[in-house]
């Protein structure tokens, strides 16, 4: 008995393990297949005709095999014994009809010891050839020994079979011939990569949903809405209480599915206050819904990270690639950040990703809008003030937005509409990261991370007396330009994708954005986008509140110049923004095909276009 061992250079890549059990000829074979696999597999060949599970268990504990691959009566055996895939070499009439050729060659007594069933081939071979041909089927290793030993006796008997009776005729010096031929076998070692990628796709699956169900500690639901059942794991039953009627537990949670589906939110479930977070999954081939829960504090408005859906941003581009290079490098240092970008351009939710990529993520984000405040209110806004600080107070005083955001971001935004008298006395907090609160006797330290915005050119308000020079250096220490929408094509319909689908949500609609953005993505890429990234939403919101009134996609292409006529007094699409709608439609399709694996009706469906249309899609981008 030998046993050798393969295994790919490419280790890092976790090849597919790969046990192989058969006599000398048959490990041979299949050793000279593997080069053209050792990137995906690694091998382990075992010399042995098995004959119980416990001899075969030791190789399985040692290699921990994804897949078994052997032949005959060994492969059967296998496969009605182990959990494990059992891939059997399949025997063709042409591997017979090669085989036997060869055995004419040196006999015309050929004795072909055959697996499970006879040959169609062997009355023509024999007539063909001119032999004589003895075809014996066996189901057991014990079954063809006894035809093997019957057989021998006969004068100038050539045997043709698989490993076992080679080996056999080879103990008695009786000339034999390999049944299975490299193609056969190259055919099945193919076949068994494939089966061992599912079965540790499958254990890795059921891995995953073991550790869901039993150890995560956060409460997951599964709901199938076709036969509304409902799945939950340990941590749903002990931290959502549920009794054994959980129905009744779930349904304030199930009337919202009802009504929308998609939608994260809010739900009480025994008396306790939940956020959940839904994702649409297939288990089984079959759609659900699975819901996150997270506790809602009492003491707290605040959504977890999951839910900041509408603090997100959404890019491909290259400028915006840069842009949040630059969030990361500059939000580390506690200097501070200049924001430069157009009114529209989405200045504050660059100034909340510094937040979140600085060290002081985890205290407050507080932001001040620097043009809606009037000037007499402005240091009571930022500073705070004390009981009785003046008449109109307010009585026990009041938090000023620095205190706030202690240990957070503060956000200043439209720095550039500061008197300058407001100017003077913010520049001097900022020198000294001290401040005094209106009323107050004694000065307070303070550490935060501050962030300024600006849709005006300061430096040339510097120069015309409008803005302070050294309040000007001390926020311009880091400064990032946002570029604006129109400088970012490949971020046109990326971000529209994600509004609509808010919006969608928002208004209840039966559409998804998948659904809605071909009818109107031309026009998208066809405008220059003045207000930004505010009026693409301000006409996305219009679309939608048309669509909520209608509730049918018919229509929408034609009504779109009553729902934003400006979209009609810019320039035609150029043709790299055609380019760019027919890239990102693409990409939409595909998207939908893997959701739905492959099934054209439902993507057709689920994309709002005919069977027709979704195939001249396919054809254009050579989908097979």
């Amino acid at each position: 008995m030998g046993i050798q061992n393969v295994k790919s250079s490419f280790t890092s890549l976790d090849p597919i393990k790969v046990l192989i059990f058969g006599y000398k000829e048959f490990s041979q074979l299949m050793s000279s297949i593997f080069p053209k696999t050792l990137a995906r597999a690694q091998f382990k060949i075992v010399d042995e005709i098995v004959g119980s599970l416990s001899g075969v268990q030791q190789y399985i504990d040692d290699f921990n095999p994804d897949v078994i691959v052997s032949a005959g009566s060994n492969a059967a055996y296998l496969a009605s014994a182990l959990v494990l895939p059992v891939e059997s070499i399949q025997t063709s009439e042409r591997d017979i009809v090669n085989a036997v050729t060869k055995a004419a060659k040196v006999s015309k007594n050929i004795v072909l010891i055959n697996f499970a069933q006879p040959s169609v081939s062997v009355p023509l071979l024999a007539k063909t050839l001119n032999v004589d041909i003895t075809e014996h089927i066996y189901r057991t290793a014990d079954e063809a020994r006894e035809y093997f030993h019957i057989a021998r006796a006969q004068s100038d008997v050539v045997f043709v079979g698989a490993s076992l009776v080679c080996g056999l005729a080879a103990q008695h010096k009786i000339p034999s011939f390999f049944l299975y031929s490299v193609s056969s076998c190259e055919a099945a070692l193919n076949r068994a990569l494939e089966r061992g990628e599912e079965y540790r796709r499958q254990r890795e699956q059921q891995a995953l949903t073991h550790w869901l169900l039993n150890q995560s500690k956060t409460p997951i639901i599964w709901v199938d809405p076709v036969d509304e059942r409902v799945t939950f794991n340990q941590a749903a039953k002990s931290q959502l209480q549920l009794s054994a009627d959980y129905h009744t537990d779930l349904l304030p949670l199930l009337s919202a599915v009802e009504k929308d589906p998609s939608a994260d939110g809010e739900c009480t479930i025994n008396q306790r206050d939940w956020w959940y977070h839904q994702d649409d999954v297939f288990i089984n081939n079959r759609h659900c819904y699975v819901y996150q829960f997270y506790p809602k504090k009492a003491d707290s408005n605040a959504k977890p990270a999951a839910f900041r859906e509408s603090h997100r941003m959404v890019y491909r581009s290259a400028k915006m690639v840069n842009v949040m290079s630059q969030i990361q490098a500059f939000a580390y240092s506690p200097s501070n950040v200049l924001i430069f970008g157009e009114s529209g351009t989405g200045k504050e939710l660059i100034a909340r990703a510094i937040h979140q990529h600085s060290p002081f993520a985890q205290g407050q984000f507080v932001a001040l809008n620097c043009s809606a405040i009037p000037s007499e209110l402005f240091e009571g806004e930022l500073f705070g003030y004390q009981d009785g600080a003046y008449t109109g107070s307010r009585r026990g005083g009041r938090k000023g937005l620095i205190e706030e955001a202690d240990r957070g971001l503060l956000f200043l935004d439209e720095i550039s509409e500061l008197s300058l008298e407001q100017q003077a006395k913010l520049l001097r907090f900022m020198q000294e990261r001290r401040y005094r609160p209106l009323g107050g006797n004694q000065e307070r330290d303070i550490s935060l991370k501050l962030v300024a915005a600006s849709n005006r050119p300061l430096k040339q308000m510097v120069e015309a007396g409008t803005f302070r020079e050294d309040l000007y250096f001390r926020l311009n220490v880091f400064n990032i330009d946002v570029p604006p929408l129109r400088d970012r094509h490949d971020d046109i319909l990326l971000i529209a994708e994600f509004k609509l689908a808010n919006l969608a949500q928002q208004y209840g609609l039966a559409f998804s954005a998948a659904q809605i953005l071909p009818f109107i993505a031309q026009l998208l890429c066809g405008y220059t986008w003045p207000g930004n990234i505010r009026e693409l939403e301000n006409v996305l919101e219009r679309a939608v509140a048309w669509l909520h009134s209608r509730n049918s996609l018919d229509g929408l292409a034609s009504a779109m110049p009553q729902i934003a006529n400006e979209l009609f007094t810019a320039a035609k699409p150029t043709v790299d923004s055609y380019g760019l709608i027919k890239h990102t439609e693409d990409d939409m399709i595909r998207a939908a095909l893997q959701r739905f694996n492959g099934n054209k009706k439902q993507t057709a469906a689920y994309l709002g276009m005919s069977a027709t249309t979704l195939w001249r899609r396919l054809k254009a981008f050579n989908y097979s």
